[in-house]
């Protein structure tokens, strides 16, 4: 049956119905601007980002993916990691184009997708970037346990524990029917505590890799000091010393990609539940509101830049990417 908007006559936001063929109202939809309006008003400027990062980011994230499984010099644990962000960052590109489908063909359906997994893609690859930076501390502070310790299969397993219990966290209140799945809004407890998640695991992440690459950059120090015959069994491998070095770049990338768009929602969510009066405040208020869903689109732009830096800074990744194109 096909699917037809109209509009609710009535004073406030702009509300849309889908109407089928029989007349019955299917899902409502809110126009206001924010990030609970599900499906978002998306203007030129975020039709254009979503487009552009799905269409660029999306053959370089499967590109990285394509090469780190199938050269078997890269199947460790350090770029086992890499390529769990990268599979979070098309997770991330794919619901960007469930968005956009919602927004411009008007689908129930994919508005309700949308809706559930809005925040889970984002999560999980600030979890992965927190694993891989708890897995670059082992590898410089404790090097010959990460060697005999840390292997392929352990990093996988980690990886879907955690991206398992991500998503059974972030559906919980859908699955369990405490919220319903009858129209095409975002619940304020579920965007509240998004908020959180993501301005933690933001901060945890920062002020880890910054101790990290403290470490790093004094373990480059003397490592370079010693002298090359010098084999020693518990000296820090070079690739792990550059790897901590992208994973930094990766890292502090969240300072502008990710820090924003948290500090506004939770400047939004203050908005939201205090009465604040005058001048100043309210100004706050509305350019946080209207600031947020473009702040958003950074999180696109950073599945996107994610690959480049791996690309550009891992010179593991390079000789095998050369080899992969010489000999496929």
């Amino acid at each position: 049956m096909a699917n037809h908007a109209e509009k609710d006559g009535h004073l406030g936001p702009t509300t849309y119905t889908l109407v089928c063929n029989d007349g019955n109202a299917t899902s409502s939809w809110n126009q206001e601007t924010g990030f609970e309006s599900y499906p978002p008003d998306l203007d030129g400027v975020r039709q254009f980002i979503h487009l552009a990062c799905a269409g660029i980011g999306s053959p370089l994230n499967v590109m990285v993916a394509n090469v780190i499984i199938r050269q078997r010099r890269l199947r460790n644990p350090r770029n086992t990691f890499w390529l769990g962000v990268i599979f979070c960052n098309l997770l991330a590109l794919t619901n960007a184009i469930i968005e956009y489908v919602a927004f411009e063909l008007m689908s129930a359906q994919a508005c309700i997708i949308f809706r559930i997994t809005a925040g889970i893609p984002y999560t999980l690859i600030l979890v992965n970037l927190l694993l891989a930076t708890l897995d670059r501390w082992v590898a410089l502070t404790y090097p010959l346990f990460h060697r005999e310790t840390v292997n392929v299969k352990l990093v996988v397993l980690v990886q879907l524990f955690f991206c398992t219990l991500v998503i059974l966290l972030s559906t919980f209140p859908y699955w369990t029917e405490m919220i319903p799945l009858n129209e095409c809004g975002v619940d304020t407890i579920v965007l509240e505590w998004t908020t959180v998640v993501f301005l933690s695991l933001t901060l945890l992440s920062i002020m880890a890799q910054v101790q990290i690459y403290f470490k790093a950059r004094s373990c480059l120090r003397k490592d370079l000091t010693r002298h090359i015959s010098n084999h020693q069994q518990n000296r820090i491998n070079r690739l792990e010393v550059e790897a901590t070095v992208t994973l930094a770049c990766g890292v502090m990338s969240l300072c502008f990609f990710s820090l924003p768009f948290s500090i506004v929602c939770m400047v939004d969510w203050i908005c939201r539940h205090h009465q604040i009066s005058k001048i100043e405040p309210l100004q706050w208020c509305s350019f946080a509101q209207s600031a947020l869903p473009y702040l958003r689109e950074l999180l696109l732009v950073h599945s996107v830049y994610s690959p480049i830096l791996y690309m550009i800074r891992s010179r593991e990744f390079s000789e095998a990417f050369r080899s992969t194109i010489t000999c496929p």
